[in-house]
């Protein structure tokens, strides 16, 4: 069911998200994923992000997928430096 507020908003996915295919943690949960795909969702009226929204995939094999705020995730493995070697 699409409500008024879906209905004034644009999706569009975050291909070049620094978490993308990454495995991480949700603190609140404890639970441990894949992130498969962040979608931010934009005001129609305003172009002004309303929120992001990372879709996980478990890496428990439960088979139970679930949403959470990307910038609530912590990567299990440290993120490489954007810096080339030797400049940090």
């Amino acid at each position: 069911m699409i409500t008024s507020t879906d209905a004034n908003l644009w999706v569009t996915e975050d291909l070049s998200h620094q978490l993308l295919g990454r495995e991480v943690v949700q603190p609140s949960s404890g639970r441990r994923g894949t992130v498969g795909t962040v979608l931010i969702y934009a005001s129609k009226i305003s172009n002004r992000v309303v929120k992001k929204v990372a879709h996980m995939r478990p890496l428990d094999d439960s088979g139970r997928e679930w949403t959470a705020d990307p910038g609530t995730l912590q990567p299990l493995q440290p993120i490489a430096s954007k810096l080339p070697a030797g400049k940090g």
